[in-house]
């Protein structure tokens, strides 16, 4: 009888040191998965509105350089129904950069749209979340479809809003190269952009103030 209350005895102990491990480590391991989170967030910010940073800072302090360096446009983010954020550059003068996200392929990709001052150019483009093919739609995070949205326009020639993405050479202002052997993850892209483009514009007669 003896034996057997020990047994039950050291079984339970044994369990709760247990979860209460567990319970540490998930603790521990959740705060540094959600610091990192953040600080990929931020340095993808400070990228795509040409910001200077040391790689190697560590999580915690990238994003304390972001919110030194980096504005959010409150009233503008209301307008656009995502989150704005703006920073002026030596070179090129206020830069906005949007958030945007939608459904890829298999799961969401997450992204920013930087423009320039007019609002109407684009100045660089980020997908930072995506798990589309590897080797096809995974290219949306590859510099060589990135960079193919530099210098473009948000808006065709007669001045609608939206971007084509087109499998024939890419011609006109607003029209951007697909990615061969992607065409859903390309059109999803596409859709995603258009979506935001269209709050953009919307926005345009209505903005809070002037461009800055």
């Amino acid at each position: 009888m003896k034996n057997n209350l020990y047994t039950v005895t050291y079984a339970a102990v044994l369990a709760l040191v247990c979860a209460i491990g567990l319970t540490a480590v998930h603790t521990l391991t959740e705060q540094r998965y959600q610091d990192n989170l953040a600080a990929k967030k931020a340095r993808n910010i400070m990228d795509v509105l040409g910001i200077s940073f040391d790689a190697k800072t560590p999580a915690k302090e990238i994003v304390k350089i972001r919110e030194q360096k980096v504005q959010t446009d409150a009233d503008r983010s209301k307008l656009y129904g995502a989150t704005v954020y703006y920073s002026d550059h030596p070179e090129h003068g206020r830069l906005w950069a949007v958030e945007f996200a939608g459904e890829g392929m298999w799961k969401q990709i997450k992204g920013l749209l930087c423009l320039k001052s007019d609002l109407k150019t684009i100045h660089s483009i980020t997908f930072y979340q995506q798990e589309e093919t590897p080797g096809l739609g995974a290219k949306i995070a590859k510099p060589k479809f990135q960079n193919s949205f530099e210098g473009k326009k948000i808006y065709d020639e007669s001045g609608e809003p939206g971007i084509v993405v087109t499998k024939t050479k890419a011609a006109k202002q607003n029209e951007i190269d697909a990615i061969t052997g992607a065409t859903i993850t390309s059109g999803k892209v596409r859709d995603m952009l258009n979506e935001l483009i269209d709050r953009i514009a919307k926005a345009q007669p209505t903005e809070v103030s002037d461009v800055r």
